[in-house]
């Protein structure tokens, strides 16, 4: 994945965004969220569209989701 650059305001320039990860804003605007590499603050980059997510995370958080035990010994 290519490296997504967003303004930090602590510090007043662009850094790397650690972690982007898609938003759903209360409008309706997608956005990145994610952290600073250089303060750690969250970082916001409006985009528009809905962003894509590689397969390869959407499978590993699904799999976190659907493979929990329950306590009537079920995956739910």
């Amino acid at each position: 994945m290519s490296e997504i650059q967003a303004y930090d305001i602590k510090i007043h320039k662009k850094v790397t965004m650690k972690n982007p990860k898609p938003y759903l804003m209360k409008n309706g605007s997608w956005a990145l969220k994610g952290t600073s590499s250089a303060t750690g603050i969250t970082l916001f980059k409006i985009v528009g569209k809905k962003p894509s997510i590689s397969h390869s995370k959407l499978d590993s958080l699904r799999s976190i989701f659907t493979s929990r035990k329950c306590e009537c010994d079920k995956f739910c």
